[in-house]
């Protein structure tokens, strides 16, 4: 063996450690031959010198050498030899040790100001001595590199099928593989499951916010499927399994790779590994029409805006955020005209029964006074009133419509009862037809197909009972009265506005449906007002003076007037048929 001349008494006074390590469970189990020879240091130990009782076998089995966390093993040997115990350490080589240059680099340091020598199969080193530290500075340098290799190489084959939409993943709920050599999704062959997957995105592009989605389906027992362990699971729906469903680019027909990644960062010492997700221009391997869609890519990507702008914690010029259930029916959609921020709600007195728009932009950024302080009454009111003599003059609700959307609904949540009650009588009959076909004297197999034969029975027979009972407390079919009373509501849109059943949150949704944006501001001259620039939906402006008044007032409309509209070039022949 070479060096070994540099071992003294002093080295084998104290003990031998045999270091062995494999990176998995998998490898210790198949690679018996590495995991032999490790073991076999100790016989070496003993030809040169140490005792057996002076040899410590160290077993870090299945554990990976890219870091010393989690490596008990590793750490309480540079333990013992920073308390100048350890006379040698033994290793195959020096991946072994260590796959990370600062952990090689400082054991070599360690080993250096202790005289503990490092030995393999064939060599004896003393990191004192400059010709060893410099052969073995280079050994850790290329296990650390060839640890990076090989994951270059691997991830380099993966990114390679990523790009060309080969890369296998998860299929999420609503789509399969069609076998094992598929590479692209399917639809799901469960018209139930694929149907649930349907409303998710039929009720967000009608209401507009998750929490609606989700209450729509808790009101009326309906469940969502999730795809766990490649079988469907359905459960009652959440806030986070509806956003993935929405936010998800698969359901688009997009096959996108690389939305997450993964990055190590050091904090208070300790490093930590956290997924980020990437925005949508970051994504690696974005492949449109790689697979059957639910929506069309247009939808996902106002989908996408609508989360965006639901977020309260991105409120700004360009966001409005989510219809809520506040008193501020123009909340989100004002501008104040002399900043650009969009002013907050402020509620005051007891149980907020004062509530003002607010805009404090340039006294917070010390540049200016308060911007806008105004009672939400003083500015709702006249606009609400101008939107709704617009409205009942014009004719604009199509009561037609109304009527079909709410069949259509209707029908789809009918027909998501009527999917899961199939699907509980398919399995019955299956559970049925195993039963019989099992033979009479194999009684252990017989109870226990009795059994679930029973399970399947009680199954159906609980969902026939909550289907009955959701019909008795809500009926679905619309009777001829419902349609008439329904077009006789779209005839007299203030009596549906003022209607108990309308809730704020149905008001905003309607104004939004109608109103860009309304930039306010307040003047003095030639006397107190709040000037409103209204910008519809059509690109047409109003412009609109209140007058301010000095006090609150309860339930009265404050004096307006229009001063002006302006109305974008249609063309001659549609300017030649406006008023």
């Amino acid at each position: 063996m070479i060096g070994i001349e540099k071992i003294s008494t002093e080295h084998r006074d104290r003990l031998a450690f045999v270091y062995v390590r494999q990176s998995t469970a998998a490898q210790a189990l198949h690679n018996t031959t590495s995991t032999e020879r490790q073991f076999a240091l100790a016989d070496l130990a003993v030809e040169l010198g140490w005792r057996k009782a002076a040899i410590e076998v160290v077993d870090d089995l299945g554990r990976s050498g890219k870091s010393s966390e989690g490596r008990e093993g590793f750490q309480r040997m540079a333990t013992e030899m920073s308390l100048g115990r350890a006379g040698a350490v033994l290793s195959l080589d020096a991946s072994r040790l260590a796959r990370s240059s600062a952990d090689w680099h400082r054991l070599l340091e360690i080993a250096a100001l202790t005289r503990t020598l490092l030995i393999d199969e064939g060599t004896v080193y003393d990191p004192r001595d400059p010709n060893d530290r410099l052969v073995l500075g280079m050994k850790g340098t290329m296990a650390d590199f060839e640890l990076l290799w090989l994951r270059q190489r691997m991830e380099g084959g993966r990114w390679h099928l990523a790009r060309r939409g080969e890369c296998r993943m998860p299929a999420p709920a609503g789509y399969i593989y069609e076998d094992a050599d598929s590479l692209h999704f399917a639809f799901d062959h469960d018209e139930e499951v694929r149907h649930a997957i349907e409303l998710v995105f039929t009720r967000f592009r009608l209401s507009g916010t998750i929490q609606a989605v989700v209450a729509y389906f808790l009101e009326r027992g309906l469940r969502l499927p999730a795809r766990v362990n490649n079988a469907v699971v359905w459960s009652a729906p959440g806030r986070n399994r509806v956003r993935n469903i929405l936010a998800n680019p698969a359901y688009a027909g997009v096959y996108a790779y690389g939305r997450k990644r993964t990055e190590t960062t050091l904090h208070e010492g300790v490093r930590r590994r956290h997924l980020r997700t990437l925005s949508r221009a970051e994504w690696p391997v974005m492949i449109k029409d790689a697979h059957p869609a639910y929506i069309s890519l247009e939808e996902y990507l106002k989908n996408e805006k609508r989360l965006s702008e639901n977020s309260p914690r991105r409120a700004s010029a360009a966001n409005r955020g989510a219809a809520r259930e506040g008193r501020a029916l123009l909340q989100g959609m004002l501008l104040c005209d002399r900043c650009g921020a969009r002013p907050v709600v402020e509620y005051r007195g007891h149980n907020g029964r004062s509530a003002s728009y607010v805009c404090r932009t340039l006294e917070h950024a010390k540049t200016g006074d308060r911007c806008l302080l105004v009672q939400i009454g003083n500015v709702d009111a006249p606009i609400v009133k101008l939107v709704l003599e617009m409205l009942t003059h014009q004719r604009l609700l199509d009561a037609t419509r109304v009527v079909d959307l709410v069949e259509q609904q209707s029908a789809a949540l009918s027909r998501q009862w009527q999917l899961r009650l199939e699907k509980a009588r398919y399995e019955a009959k299956r559970a049925e037809r195993q039963y019989d076909a099992c033979e009479p004297e194999n009684r252990i197999v017989a109870r226990s197909l009795e059994k679930r034969w029973n399970d399947r029975l009680a199954e159906v027979e609980r969902i026939e009972q909550e289907y009955e009972q959701y019909k008795r407390a809500q009926r679905v079919e619309l009777s001829e009265l419902d349609r008439r009373r329904i077009l006789a509501l779209a005839s007299d849109l203030p009596k549906l506005w003022n209607a108990r059943t309308t809730d704020n949150r149905d008001r905003k949704l309607l104004l939004r449906l109608l109103i860009k944006d309304v930039s306010i501001k307040a003047v003095d001259v030639p006397r107190a007002s709040l000037r409103a620039r209204i910008l519809w939906h059509t690109n047409a402006v109003t412009e609109l003076e209140i007058e301010r008044p000095g006090r609150p007032l309860k339930g009265e409309i404050p004096p307006c007037r229009v001063i002006s509209t302006i109305v974008p070039d249609l063309g001659p022949a549609k300017n030649a048929s406006k008023k």
